[in-house]
């Protein structure tokens, strides 16, 4: 059984009732030191079988109770796992920083990874993506005896050209396989490899996936911070490393933002959301494009060019100003002040009005707010978008209030004021000799 706000919080994940009733309960009480512990060796029981107090002790707050995530053993012919996870309503506190533990995994037990019980409905699903006729009769469904059908993961292990994605999380592997793509839950961003560096292999659990032909595709969370995103970019390269050594395909596809997860993501976008992530999907890189596109060194504008400007803020939304008047900077300048009144940090610098400007920093540092403002400041200003990944693009054409080429006739460009186009489509525009005001550049680098 599982309780309803636990039921709840999986449904915003936007996970099928199915998928939900099939691998997640809840437990409480003294019940989760028998799905937590069980790893534990006879030494840390007392004679009466009762665990020693400071096991007791130490998991005390997790009688509260949560839910519980477990799925099939791929290394036990499909059978229910043993191992799972568990998200505790009042999670325990560790270390001087007091961080709370968010998902506990069987102590003393190697991790697992999570392959989910799929129902029917969402078997039909996936192949209905693949465009692979699927057959509901007895016979079909039977393996090597009557008694032994053929489960959804046997039918993708006959299935190579299925792609496999591989996640962090089991809500975020549910809310994909509820769209009807194939994914494995990964205990978090290092969990798909096993060993140490120079010397890693996939973990076990993925060998009967690795299979001549398959592809896998890693979708690891949308992160801002630098010090996460070199540890994404580390175990991305690492476990794009084994499965390519396990001669299998690799491909890493990114979220756009600003959402976190895979399914913050598709909750966000409504019915958009699976018609986007099929596009981000396909537009995924190889391993070898994600070295060259994705390794994090320090970078910055040519050495050759000096800066004109350089500040040190947090967001350059907040400390540039985008004007082409006076009247327009002071009135935008009392509006920050207003916003921020007793800081010190007031905009530093003015957006030049004309020429080649090339702006540099860091992720999620307020460069596509920065042009947002530009085209709130200059609605009637022709502007032209340019990215180089079609997903990408789609969100920064809804940030910056532009229309995507793909969804215009292609005679009708010239007549929309703002327009976002791929750079690989720049062709389409040879005839019609439309001038644009702006003309906005995204990851030029």
């Amino acid at each position: 059984m599982i309780a309803s706000k636990h039921w709840q919080e999986w449904k915003k994940s936007v996970v099928d009732d199915s998928i939900i009733s099939l691998n997640v309960i809840s437990i409480f009480d003294e019940n989760v030191y028998e799905y937590l512990l069980y790893g534990l060796p006879n030494n840390e029981r007392r004679n009466d079988g009762r665990l020693r107090d400071k096991w007791l002790n130490r998991y005390a707050p997790l009688e509260d109770g949560g839910w519980w995530v477990s799925g099939l053993d791929p290394l036990n012919n499909w059978q229910p796992m043993l191992w799972g996870r568990f998200k505790g309503d009042n999670p325990r506190i560790i270390g001087s920083k007091d961080k709370p533990i968010k998902y506990e995994s069987p102590l003393k037990v190697a991790n697992r990874l999570t392959y989910f019980d799929v129902p029917s409905l969402i078997w039909d699903k996936v192949a209905k993506r693949h465009n692979i006729k699927r057959d509901h009769s007895p016979l079909a469904l039977q393996n090597t005896e009557r008694s032994n059908p053929l489960c959804f993961w046997e039918w993708v292990q006959l299935h190579t050209e299925i792609p496999i994605i591989l996640t962090e999380g089991e809500k975020k592997a549910a809310c994909l396989l509820s769209m009807g793509f194939v994914a494995i839950a990964c205990p978090g961003i290092w969990g798909a490899r096993v060993g140490s560096k120079h010397q890693e292999k996939l973990h076990p659990d993925l060998l009967p996936m690795a299979q001549a032909g398959r592809k896998f595709t890693i979708l690891f969370d949308y992160e801002t911070k630098s010090k996460t995103r070199y540890a994404v970019y580390q175990a991305t390269l690492r476990t794009g490393e084994a499965i390519e050594a396990a001669g299998c395909e690799c491909e890493i596809a990114s979220l756009s933002g600003p959402e976190k997860g895979v399914d913050d993501f598709v909750a966000a976008r409504g019915e958009s959301a699976e018609a986007l992530l099929t596009e981000i999907i396909s537009d995924a890189l190889t391993l070898k494009e994600y070295k060259q596109v994705c390794y994090p060194r320090p970078r910055g504008l040519s050495k050759k060019y000096t800066p004109n400007v350089i500040l040190n803020t947090r967001y350059l939304s907040e400390s540039i100003l985008v004007s082409d008047t006076q009247q327009r900077t002071e009135s935008l300048k009392n509006s920050y002040l207003k916003k921020n009144v007793g800081q010190t940090n007031i905009p530093t610098a003015t957006l030049p009005n004309r020429g080649l400007i090339a702006l540099w920093s860091d992720m999620g540092t307020g460069k596509t707010q920065l042009m947002a403002l530009f085209r709130q400041l200059h609605p009637q200003m022709r502007f032209l978008n340019l990215g180089h990944r079609v997903n990408l693009l789609k969100n920064l054409s809804e940030r910056l209030k532009t229309q995507m080429y793909s969804d215009l006739e292609q005679g009708k460009y010239a007549e929309v004021l703002g327009l976002s186009i791929t750079i690989d489509s720049l062709y389409k525009l040879q005839n019609q000799l439309i001038e644009y005001g702006c003309v906005f550049i995204d990851e030029a680098c």
